[in-house]
């Protein structure tokens, strides 16, 4: 991925906030871009980051965006996070996901990442199967309860 690219992953990454939005509307606001062109092009030039890209000819079908970190919680253990997946919903169910999925667990490792995590809402069902379809387990769990 590129600063280039800023156009399609902008329109990937609203998806992806819309879809928290309607998840959590008491936490997620609209926006009208979830990253300037400046953050983005900081991000995808950011040797710490893992950018990558699905197309097919001049398609963009989905992103993944991950983040190396030189330690998780309190033990230094190189770990990548991914920050966003998404595939661009006419071509969901195609394999898409777990290529860009496999593609940033590789690029992780070559980078000497020994974990790849990420997280994702009790909300999106769809999301937790896929992870764990793909070895992922749950690693800790974050409780809430409204006080009002």
């Amino acid at each position: 991925m590129t600063e280039a690219d800023y156009p399609a992953a902008d329109r990937l990454l609203m998806q992806l906030h819309q879809l928290h939005v309607d998840g959590r509307p008491d936490l997620y606001t609209p926006l009208e871009h979830l990253y300037s062109f400046e953050e983005f092009r900081q991000l995808v030039c950011d040797e710490r980051s893992i950018c990558l890209l699905a197309a097919a000819g001049d398609t963009v079908l989905g992103l993944c965006i991950a983040v190396l970190k030189e330690k998780s919680g309190m033990c230094n253990i190189p770990i990548a996070y991914v920050e966003a997946m998404i595939v661009d919903e006419p071509f969901r169910k195609a394999g898409v996901a777990a290529r860009l999925f496999h593609a940033a667990e590789a690029e992780a490792r070559a980078h000497g990442a020994r974990r790849l995590d990420l997280m994702v809402w009790a909300f999106n069902q769809n999301a937790i199967d896929f992870y764990q379809s793909l070895g992922m387990t749950m690693q800790r769990m974050i409780l809430e309860k409204p006080i009002e």
